[in-house]
């Protein structure tokens, strides 16, 4: 239905919508008195009024059935902001950020690619360090005796074949006196076995023209045979006494009957286990030298680091001293056994150590490189941003255009991530800014506009 306003007919109608004047409360104006075709047109008025006042107020539907009861056009769609599709428009891709170059400069966005590297896991570990086993000597007196003086304390640097101590040693003078003997014997059984092989040639030619029988010729063959077995005995016991006199015997300008303690080795005095005027014995330590120029150092591995972490693996020391670079060596190989108090395994990592910058016992920060024995796709962790659903990146796949990946993530550096699912090889992230390529995400599955 379709409604039309009227202009008054006749001047009576003109007068009864005449100009302004006081409200129809203040104005006696009798019923009898509007003309009869004014009064007709009043429920229509009302009506169209009740119906634009219905208008104003109603939804969407009941605005719709209004205007189509009104016989009333509907208002052309308004078209939204720029990049967000109309009511007429098709669905854009939800999982989409379309940003021109103009937007991505704004939010600083950068980009990364997705390549195939080896998985290295960077395992961190406190550590010790301690001496090598192999670089350490403990020595002990080679014989009884009185420590007549010490040459060293601990700390000290010494040279190999330096005298650490002197004992006033009874021992040596033994073994010289047993070394004279067996001298003596060694000549007696050599002069013998002489006369032995002189008897045996005379009765071997006397033999030839019956002077002597066959049975004494046989009898000077072992008479000479147990002579060359007593020079070889005899040998046998020199040999002996004088490398037992050579071992203990006073270095060149010392005096007789002392006995020096000798090191084999350099490096720095770790302990000393005698003292001035005491009696010492054979299996007593007295000296701990240790060479400090290579040193191990023990880190304690825990839990699945244990089995990662292999013979052969980077291991990276941080220094002690500030400003000075760590220290790089390599596992020497992981303990077979657990420490019972920490229930963790040691992995030995030898490293030089100029200047002697680390110290046996001293707490130092381990970072080891595990290699796991795989390739993998790896991404930039910037690359990475956490929702609610989990992990997503964003893949380039146009100039302008940013799909949303879900991934599934494998090992996690601070540099790179592994990517198990979600992007491949030689794809295009975005890295720095792709927050903001988060953002505006969420902001139109929200529905904003703004």
């Amino acid at each position: 239905m379709t409604l039309h306003a009227e202009a008054p007919s006749s001047a009576h109608e003109a007068e009864i919508a005449g100009p302004a004047g006081p409200p129809a409360s203040e104005r006696d104006v009798e019923p009898d008195r509007v003309p009869p075709a004014a009064r007709r047109r009043w429920p229509a008025v009302l009506a169209l009024a009740a119906a634009l006042a219905a208008l104003a107020f109603a939804g969407g539907t009941e605005r719709a059935s209004i205007r189509d009861a009104l016989g009333l056009a509907a208002a052309p769609p308004a078209a939204g902001p720029a990049g967000t599709p109309g009511p007429g428009d098709p669905p854009a891709d939800p999982d989409v950020v379309t940003l021109d170059a103009a937007g991505q400069a704004r939010i600083g966005l950068a980009f990364g690619t997705a390549e195939t590297r080896r998985i290295v896991l960077p395992v961190r570990a406190p550590g010790t360090v301690a001496f090598d086993e192999r670089r350490v000597t403990h020595l002990k007196p080679r014989t009884q005796g009185r420590v007549l003086s010490l040459a060293v304390q601990p700390g000290d640097r010494v040279e190999a074949g330096q005298t650490l101590a002197t004992l006033d040693a009874a021992g040596i003078l033994d073994a010289r006196n047993g070394f004279l003997a067996a001298q003596a014997s060694l000549g007696e059984a050599q002069a013998s076995e002489k006369v032995a092989e002189l008897q045996l040639r005379r009765g071997q030619e006397q033999l030839k023209f019956g002077g002597v029988a066959q049975a004494e010729v046989e009898r000077r063959q072992v008479d000479l045979a147990k002579a060359h077995a007593a020079v070889q005995s005899a040998q046998a016991s020199a040999d002996t006494y004088r490398a037992q006199y050579q071992r203990l015997a006073p270095a060149e300008g010392a005096a007789p009957g002392t006995s020096a303690v000798v090191t084999p080795i350099a490096g720095v005095v770790t302990r000393v286990g005698i003292t001035l005027g005491e009696v010492v014995e054979t299996g007593q330590d007295a000296f701990t030298v240790a060479d400090p120029a290579r040193v191990l150092v023990l880190a304690s591995l825990y839990g699945p680091d244990i089995v990662r972490v292999k013979a052969g693996d980077a291991a990276v020391v941080e220094s002690p001293i500030p400003g000075h670079p760590p220290f790089e060596g390599r596992v020497r190989s992981v303990n077979a056994a657990l420490d019972p108090a920490t229930n963790t395994a040691p992995a030995r990592i030898e490293l030089d150590n100029p200047g002697d910058l680390l110290r046996a016992n001293m707490f130092v920060s381990v970072t080891l490189a595990a290699d796991l024995g795989r390739d993998g796709v790896t991404i930039p962790a910037a690359s990475v941003q956490q929702t609610e659903a989990g992990p997503i990146a964003f893949a380039r796949v146009a100039a302008d255009r940013f799909q949303r990946r879900p991934l599934t993530l494998g090992i996690q550096r601070s540099d790179w991530v592994e990517v198990q699912s979600g992007v491949a090889a030689g794809e295009s992230v975005a890295t720095a800014g792709s927050f903001g390529l988060k953002a505006i995400l969420l902001r139109s599955l929200l529905g904003a506009t703004d």
